[in-house]
């Protein structure tokens, strides 16, 4: 299929005005500043090359404004996606916008995905994520926790046995940097990685693509850690 394009997008949706309305009505960032998060959105899209393959089951983790599932349901994919959808949340009226209904769902370390989605995926995806870098309580605080290897794994796995169909199934991720959290922050450069401590950083090397913030790990590697 031929590349969509942010005005293409932006044209679907009811146009820029609507969209930056809707995000102004709602206080969200990123349906004000809609072009540049579609454009971004997009370039993850091709970048994956979800407009040149057959039809593939993709779960969003924390879609935030929701145009990257919406994307995917425009090249034929078949989207399911999750945030942290609390009680008035700003991003429910852009859902609405966009035709989407994401799950009301944030992941926690050491805890199960099993019992959040009824079906496995192709591919898993989480852009910008706070997975691995930041830890919510009930209620949500800003509470900061970079993850360790133990839990990686464990996030990992448990996606592995519930949420990924076969061998070559993948997960696809770019993450906030954990060296720019406490303690990392404050460490010398040589004791940290981009994920945290260093052993962590030696932990994903061989998953970590040309920015080194971002990790692609099919299900075959991920059952052989």
């Amino acid at each position: 299929m031929e590349k969509l394009t942010v005005q293409d997008i932006i044209r679907q949706v009811g146009g820029i005005e609507l969209i930056n309305n809707t995000g102004i009505a709602s206080n969200n960032k990123y349906m004000i500043h809609a072009e540049d998060c579609i454009k971004e959105q997009l370039d993850w899209a091709h970048t994956l090359k979800l407009n040149q393959s057959l039809p593939l089951d993709i779960l969003e983790i924390g879609t935030g404004a929701g145009f990257f599932p919406y994307i995917c349901r425009e090249y034929g994919h078949n989207v399911d996606s999750c945030d942290d959808r609390y009680p008035g949340s700003w991003w429910n009226d852009g859902y609405q916008l966009l035709n989407l209904d994401p799950k009301n769902y944030f992941v926690y370390k050491n805890t199960s995905v099993g019992n959040a989605f009824d079906q496995k995926f192709d591919m898993i995806v989480s852009f910008r994520s706070t997975i691995g870098t930041q830890t919510y309580v009930d209620p949500p605080d800003t509470g900061i926790d970079v993850w360790n290897i133990d839990e990686w794994k464990f996030f990992f796995k448990d996606c592995s046995k519930h949420l990924l169909k076969s061998n070559n199934s993948f997960m696809y991720f770019s993450c906030n940097k954990g060296c720019n959290l406490p303690p990392y922050v404050n460490m010398n450069p040589d004791e940290v990685s981009i994920w945290g401590s260093k052993k962590l950083g030696e932990f994903f090397l061989p998953f970590q693509q040309d920015q080194h913030n971002i990790f692609s790990i099919t299900k075959e590697q991920i059952d052989n850690l």
